[in-house]
């Protein structure tokens, strides 16, 4: 099935729930796409630079607007229906909502800075799977913000949509991340890649060959059971190498700002663990700088230099591989076809990506296969991904 036929299948899919659910008149329907970071890990909750690329998956939203104050959510992939009075959506999430709190949150962001009423009814389903390391959350999010936006007539900048759903995710759902993902999808654009300095936050788009350059993810089939509670540990392990730093050093805002030179002049003073730490974000950095100069030289063999060299900083530094994501990633990159492959999300289980020369995806599912299966007697997953579109509404 072509990627054209699936989306406009499942486009019938979602309008079809909707009638069945709510009836009257066709709704409107919106896109929001996943991403993938090709450099940058675990450095947006640090201030710093992040190069997300929007694919071409993510989250698909029929929504209309009520004039009842009801709030109606349905899920293609989820069993779980939600519909509660819009007077009763409060500052934070309940249990109760599951998956419902991302739009939730993002309705009770607009009614607090824009005043929207009324109520909406929402069917969301997508092509990625949730919990995938394609930032499925932020993508449903985006959905939403850009689906109401339009219905209610709002005229939010695409900026003003992605802080909407960043604060629907930190705040509402109670998740702590950094910008990166809901800013990747909403300020998507064709052919582009984001680069992305989260102490500002600033950004600007940096072009990126989807002729010369495919990107396969690479499925461990291992849960990130530790993804949560490792994430926010190294969040907490960020900050105190970021106090230590100011007070022995000089003082920033942020620790992605501090330099190697700066971490060297600390290193008497920092655990090896928080030293570690400090060293992968300030590290990270300088390979984020070296990857967009090597998109703007067209040099896709030395990004994926930089993914590989992430990778092993995030295994050893920042300790938030596994042994399958790293038998994965030495499988992969043993292929002369590979540029370069790196753990993706929060690692600790879940995906890597691997960047390859164009058509090269069989013969490299075939050896990573084939190592993977010998070493854990289980088959990965595999997805060839391409650059994507920016979100907005869908014509059918």
């Amino acid at each position: 099935m072509t990627p054209e036929n699936s989306r406009k299948g499942l486009l019938e899919r979602l309008e079809g729930r909707f009638r069945a659910e709510f009836g009257g008149a066709a709704p409107r329907c919106f896109f929001a796409p996943g991403r993938i970071n090709l450099l940058g890990a675990h450095l947006d909750y640090s201030g710093g630079d992040v190069l997300p690329m929007a694919i071409d998956r993510g989250i698909y939203a029929a929504a209309r607007a009520r004039s009842d104050g009801r709030l109606r959510l349905v899920s293609l992939d989820q069993e779980l229906v939600v519909e509660v009075h819009e007077d009763d959506v409060g500052l934070h999430t309940r249990p109760e909502w599951g998956w419902a709190g991302y739009p939730l949150g993002v309705w009770q962001g607009l009614r607090h800075r824009y005043g929207i009423r009324g109520g909406f009814e929402l069917v969301v389903g997508g092509d990625m799977a949730m919990a995938s390391g394609l930032s499925s959350s932020a993508a449903i999010e985006v959905a939403t913000a850009v689906a109401l936006d339009a219905v209610y007539g709002l005229g939010l900048s695409r900026q003003d949509i992605a802080v909407i759903s960043h604060a629907a995710e930190t705040g509402f759902v109670g998740v702590r991340c950094g910008i990166m993902d809901q800013f990747a999808s909403a300020l998507a654009q064709p052919g582009k890649v984001l680069l992305l300095h989260c102490a500002g936050p600033s950004y600007e788009h940096v072009p990126f060959d989807g002729e010369a350059c495919d990107v396969l993810v690479l499925d461990t089939k291992k849960p990130r059971e530790l993804a949560k509670s490792g994430f926010n540990q190294r969040v907490a392990e960020c900050a105190s190498a970021r106090e230590i730093l100011c007070t022995h050093v000089r003082d920033l805002p942020h620790l992605a700002l501090f330099t190697p030179e700066d971490l060297l002049r600390a290193e008497a003073v920092l655990s090896d663990v928080l030293f570690r730490r400090a060293r992968h974000v300030v590290t990270e950095m300088v390979r984020v700088k070296t990857g967009v100069a090597a998109l703007r030289e067209h040099d896709y063999r030395k990004l994926g230099q930089q993914l590989t060299a992430s990778h092993l900083s995030g295994a050893t530094d920042y300790e938030v591989t596994c042994d399958e994501l790293d038998e994965i990633a030495e499988a992969a990159i043993s292929h002369e076809s590979v540029f370069g492959v790196r753990f993706t999300g929060a690692g600790f289980g879940g995906c890597a990506i691997a960047l390859h020369r164009p058509g090269a995806a069989p013969e490299v599912e075939k050896v990573v296969t084939e190592r993977f299966e010998a070493r854990f007697g289980v088959t990965p997953g595999f997805d060839l991904l391409r650059i994507g579109m920016g979100p907005g509404e869908v014509e059918r």
